[in-house]
């Protein structure tokens, strides 16, 4: 079992089975950082942001999220493994992925477990969180998975054996953002056509004011 894990891996990342040593991964910052990126974007899916009973809304959609998602893994993998030397690529990339953690850990907190829809879930929510990391950014998960896979971009390009890896991944961090911005176009429209969700509470206009005071959707000043 151990010589498949092996030889998977190993052609996955471009390396030889014969130099493979499980106790390589997880040795640097990078590789660490790198996993906590993968793993607070699991967490999101699995258990933060949960699917709806009953399924999502745009399966497509997610569909398209996961593919991407899928791809950057792959292309990225070879970042759990050490390098000689930390490049200043990589230095960048670690600091991103850190702010990327920190951010998401952040933004977990703050909604706490399952009180917000997953992405594409079509489900509208039941009140406005306009405070924590959303009194500066309304989409601020999403601005930190984009920072973990930039990070994680980065960091790949400071390596001498990423090759052809760096421009792919770079071409499905493009896709991610417009994923990403679809998504939250799609929430924004959905909170904004008037729904009142059960008649709860009136989420478009207390939207409206949240928009009004939280402008940027991702980065504050930018975007």
């Amino acid at each position: 079992m151990s010589s498949f894990v092996a030889t998977v891996f190993a052609v996955l990342t471009g390396e030889s089975v014969s130099k493979f040593n499980p106790l390589d991964t997880l040795s640097s910052p990078t590789s660490i950082l790198y996993s906590g990126t993968l793993l607070n974007q699991a967490y999101a899916i699995l258990v933060n942001f949960p699917k709806p009973s009953n399924g999502f809304a745009y399966p497509g959609h997610f569909a398209a999220l996961a593919s991407i998602s899928g791809a950057s893994t792959l292309l990225s993998l070879p970042l759990l493994l050490p390098t000689p030397n930390d490049s200043l690529l990589q230095i960048i990339g670690n600091t991103l992925m850190t702010m990327s953690g920190s951010l998401f850990s952040w933004t977990a907190y703050t909604t706490q477990r399952g009180r917000l829809p997953a992405i594409f879930g079509g489900k509208t929510p039941d009140f406005i969180i306009d405070f924590g990391p959303f009194a500066y950014v309304r989409h601020p998960a999403y601005t930190a998975y984009l920072l973990g896979w930039t990070g994680a971009l980065t960091a790949l390009a400071g390596r001498n054996d990423a090759g052809w890896r760096v421009p792919a991944l770079a071409v499905c961090l493009l896709g991610l953002v417009g994923v990403y911005h679809t998504g939250s176009e799609m929430e924004e429209k959905q909170i904004l056509s008037g729904e009142e969700n059960d008649g709860k509470v009136d989420l478009g206009k207390k939207y409206k004011e949240y928009m009004g005071k939280v402008k940027y959707r991702w980065l504050p000043g930018l975007f």
